[in-house]
């Protein structure tokens, strides 16, 4: 089952790894697109085998083969071994950074690999071809990629502060909880570190939905969405919840 290793910020790949509650993936657990969802699309139309032919690594996304090089202290293009490690542990950004020989400082905290699934098989001029693992996505489709793994995670956290807001609204009474701690409820849903950090990053994510995507719902919600009809019934909030 060949996979890619996608380059992304560690709270990204926590989210996706946390996005099921019934089964949390482990970080070698590849994370599987259905053939109706965009990002299966996107790999689907951008899969390419010529890395392994010009011997070319993309340190933003690495082939299956090239990250089980790494696993065993290899270059992604193999060789002699560089680092002895435990090829059962999966590779910190750390790691990675040494063995592919391209050192990014002070961002070894905040990077992450996903594991993702490829599709099993591609359609090159009429002929299906099987996805081996030496298979990786060029350039294009990489930056697809990270664009709509991102959006789905701020999508959600969009979301997430959305259905806050209307739970706390809700059943007659107010709960007057602080941004702070509806961050900090997303984080441990996910299995993301809390730290300032991170709540500020999302903050900013929201603030900005807020000051721009949402705009677009003015044009409807000043009028059509506050008009009240004569038989809605309207109920008077009773209580209030401090905390």
């Amino acid at each position: 089952m060949p996979n890619i290793y996608l380059r992304l910020p560690y709270s990204r790949c926590q989210f996706f790894r946390h996005r099921d509650p019934k089964h949390v993936l482990e970080k070698h657990e590849p994370l599987v697109f259905n053939i109706y969802m965009p990002e299966y699309v996107a790999m689907l139309c951008s899969l390419t085998n010529a890395q392994s032919l010009t011997h070319c690594v993309n340190s933003q996304c690495f082939s299956h083969q090239q990250w089980r090089n790494m696993l065993s202290g290899r270059s992604p293009l193999g060789g002699n071994v560089i680092i002895r490690r435990d090829s059962n542990e999966y590779l910190t950004f750390a790691e990675v950074q040494q063995l592919s020989g391209k050192v990014e400082y002070n961002k070894s905290e905040n990077e992450d690999y996903l594991c993702i699934k490829l599709p099993n098989e591609v359609e090159v001029v009429d002929v299906v071809r099987p996805v081996t693992s030496s298979w990786n996505l060029d350039t294009h489709g990489i930056r697809k990629m990270v664009v709509l793994l991102n959006n789905a995670f701020k999508r959600s956290l969009v979301e997430w502060a959305l259905s806050t807001f209307d739970f706390c609204t809700s059943k007659g009474r107010v709960v007057c909880r602080c941004q702070t701690a509806m961050l900090e409820r997303y984080l441990m849903r996910y299995g993301i570190e809390p730290t300032w950090q991170e709540k500020d990053n999302m903050r900013r994510v929201i603030d900005r939905w807020l000051r721009t995507d949402h705009s677009f719902f003015k044009a409807y919600s000043c009028v059509d969405m506050q008009y009240v009809d004569d038989n809605e019934a309207q109920y008077p909030i009773e209580e209030v919840q401090w905390i």
